[in-house]
């Protein structure tokens, strides 16, 4: 169970600026915040409009720990006040400030934008990560970007505590899968833990009856085996053990992501003999986000698009990119959540190993319509950070006119501009998409990492 996502309450006032009016809305704002899901309120009882009332609430937030300060600009404020709490505190900061009313006789009411501004100023000299609202309590736009906020720095406090077991390493000659463990852990967060295939392997032969029964109920709940195309029993089940085995993975090496060499050796007959598509498919279907050919990068990328989304990501290559639409695809690993609304998923060959229809096992089905984002996290070419390439587009009806998992998408920039991009700019040829237009979460969330966005337009 997600623990609560706790925000710190900061109403700020000048003294003796305090009237009823601003108290009701500090009440709003936190009534407001307090109904937000998953969150939990910490402070927001009272005024802070001088420095020793300010002490003793930092005091209370030190003992709390808030994920988050919200610090809401009644009026102008002392400058003090939120440096001071950041640099303890050490977390990300909203700057809420609000439409200035009109001159009462001439006198200035609230000069709430001038405080957030000067604020501003702080955070950006300081290195703090903050965002702004500019809006009205209870507004929509006041809604919208506090939940933005929150789903940025939840996002990003995930990815600190991330761990991604890496099963195997890199597939041969993918270069564009390589991992920088201790560059990923300084400047993103996630750990990297190694595991090797042997020992995924050995746990998939080593499964106690029960366990591949279960297994196998759940493979066969995401898709049906095709009827003249699909794999053979020994090939079935050797899909469902690997799908138990790395679950076990998951538990032993304390992990919550996993990034594959899927290739060449389970598909040996020597070692495993199977194509493992469709159980990385399985896996990121129940939760167990998996990238294909060892990307860990991908992985990352998965997980951050599903924090800031809770849906499922798909793990993809771009197989065209040119004309109206491009098409994003993988051999059959796409999560069967994902599937277009009446089409039904199917357990086949595969369509490539071995020449075609020897070896299972892909689930092959076309992906649902809707506004997507594609991105992909990877190095700057120097290898001293990292960037980020985001598109976003209009997901189309799609049926399975190749293999595997398709899904056409008219991008917003036009397929000119992004491959133009995506090759001028040497960008890894694989992405992580998602459902929704999170061009603006990614941003921020590359905007507290440190990361170089690249927004194709």
């Amino acid at each position: 169970m997600q623990k609560p996502f706790k925000i710190g309450y900061l109403p700020l006032t000048k003294a003796n600026w305090t009237n009823e009016t601003l108290e009701a809305a500090r009440q709003n704002a936190k009534e407001y915040l307090q109904s937000l899901p998953g969150v939990e309120v910490v402070g927001g009882d009272r005024m802070i409009d001088l420095e020793d009332k300010a002490i003793r609430e930092l005091e209370y937030f030190e003992q709390e720990r808030p994920d988050l300060i919200v610090a809401h600009f009644m009026t102008f404020s002392l400058g003090v006040i939120v440096p001071m709490f950041v640099q303890r505190l050490k977390i990300p900061v909203v700057l809420w400030s609000m439409k200035e009313p009109d001159p009462n006789g001439g006198r200035l009411q609230s000069n709430s934008f001038c405080a957030a501004n000067m604020n501003s100023h702080f955070m950006y000299r300081m290195h703090v990560p903050y965002f702004h609202v500019h809006a009205e309590v209870g507004s929509e736009p006041a809604k919208q970007e506090l939940e933005k906020a929150i789903r940025v720095t939840r996002a990003v406090n995930t990815l600190n505590r991330m761990r991604v077991g890496l099963i195997g390493g890199r597939v041969p000659g993918f270069f564009t899968s390589s991992c920088d463990e201790m560059l990923l852990r300084t400047k993103i967060g996630p750990e990297v833990k190694f595991i090797t295939e042997h020992e995924v392997i050995e746990a998939a032969r080593s499964l106690k009856p029960e366990e591949l029964d279960a297994a196998m109920k759940i493979i066969l709940s995401d898709a049906e085996v095709h009827p003249t195309d699909g794999p053979n029993d020994e090939q079935l089940r050797k899909s469902a053990a690997l799908f138990a085995a790395v679950g076990k993975m998951k538990d032993k090496f304390l992990v919550d992501t996993f990034a594959m060499r899927c290739w060449p050796e389970f598909i040996s007959s020597d070692l495993y003999g199977i194509a493992i598509c469709s159980t990385i498919g399985h896996l990121t279907n129940h939760g167990f986000l998996t990238a294909c050919e060892g990307d860990v990068y991908g992985a990352v990328m998965m997980r951050m698009e599903q924090e800031l989304t809770g849906e499922l990501p798909f793990f993809c290559d771009m197989i065209v990119m040119e004309g109206d639409y491009g098409v994003a695809w993988h051999c059959g690993a796409a999560p069967c959540q994902l599937c277009k609304p009446g089409y039904q998923p199917q357990l086949c060959h595969s369509a490539t190993v071995e020449g075609g229809g020897v070896k299972g096992v892909t689930d092959e089905f076309p992906l649902k319509p809707g506004r997507v984002t594609l991105a992909r996290l990877g190095e700057k070419r120097d290898g001293d950070g990292f960037r980020m390439l985001i598109a976003t587009g209009e997901a189309l009806d799609t049926e399975l006119f190749v293999r595997g998992n398709p899904v056409k998408i008219k991008f917003d920039a036009g397929c000119d501009k992004l491959r133009e991009t995506v090759i001028s700019q040497g960008w890894e040829h694989h992405y992580a998409l998602c459902y929704g237009d999170l061009a603006a979460e990614l941003t921020d969330v590359c905007r507290i990492l440190g990361v170089e966005t690249v927004v194709v337009k």
